[in-house]
């Protein structure tokens, strides 16, 4: 692994709503750091717990989100 590095994320979502991620961490790409904004999704879908969704009756909004997730797996997987 490459030295310890620091990502920051921007991003603009729906209605305007803007989000910021920190990561640090180390990358084997110093340049890109695709393998820590990787590990950074990874280590944010395990804090998620589902049944949260479905006791809020947020079922709906929780397949919303897997979907969007499986459509951006599947497009990568083209390449």
């Amino acid at each position: 692994m490459d030295k310890k590095t620091d990502l920051t994320l921007h991003s603009y979502g729906e209605n305007g709503v803007a989000f910021k991620v920190t990561v640090e961490g180390e990358s084997d790409m110093p340049f890109w750091k695709h393998d820590l904004k990787l590990d950074a999704v990874i280590a944010l879908l395990n804090t998620v717990d589902v049944k949260d969704f479905f006791e809020d009756n947020k079922y709906e909004e929780f397949d919303k989100y897997m979907n969007e997730i499986q459509e951006l797996l599947n497009a990568h997987r083209e390449f």
